[in-house]
């Protein structure tokens, strides 16, 4: 590998490893794949068919934050999620890495409290041992998996705090989008 190739590796993936990397990139996008699939089948069958997918509702509603939470940790090691610039032509290059550094803390923090609070209501499913509705599903390995993830999210915006702090990252990465 050479010395620019180490350098781009965002330090999640040198944290958690390629290949547990691609592993939550590749489940998030089988996770949708066959959300859109299910979705396919539901909507044939209730319109040709006259017979949809029986707790169709209840396997999308778990599926959607397996999708968010297994790619979250990825977008938060690069940034990738929604800002608005509005204001970033006026900022200094260092009020820009001060803004950086602010709102990784922030999200750090945020994921932190989000993921103790996970690990909390699945300690409480699991007590009571909760199942969902149609298919009895135990809810509280849902909730962990959630609690994790959101941990390994909280990391990646530690160690982006480290990368602003230690002068690596100059300002958050700017996504240029299609434009005419």
């Amino acid at each position: 590998m050479t010395a620019k190739a180490a350098n781009e590796k965002s330090r999640l993936v040198s944290w958690l490893g390629i290949t547990p990397s691609q592993m939550l990139a590749f489940v998030s996008c089988l996770i949708l794949f066959v959300m859109m699939l299910l979705t396919f089948i539901d909507v044939t069958g209730r319109y040709i068919f006259n017979s949809p997918l029986p707790a169709l509702h209840e396997i999308i509603s778990y599926m959607m934050p397996g999708l968010i939470f297994c790619i979250m940790p990825l977008v938060c090691t690069q940034e990738g999620h929604v800002t608005i610039d509005l204001f970033d032509v006026f900022l200094s290059q260092r009020l820009k890495q001060l803004q950086g550094f602010v709102v990784n803390l922030i999200g750090c923090g945020t994921m932190i409290f989000i993921s103790w609070r996970l690990a909390e209501k699945s300690a409480t499913h699991y007590e009571f041992n909760e199942v969902t509705d149609d298919l009895y599903l135990r809810i509280w390995l849902f909730s962990l998996l959630m609690a994790v993830l959101s941990a390994f999210a909280a990391v990646a915006l530690f160690l982006n705090v480290i990368d602003y702090i230690s002068g690596k990252r100059k300002n958050p990465p700017v996504f240029k989008t299609a434009s005419k």
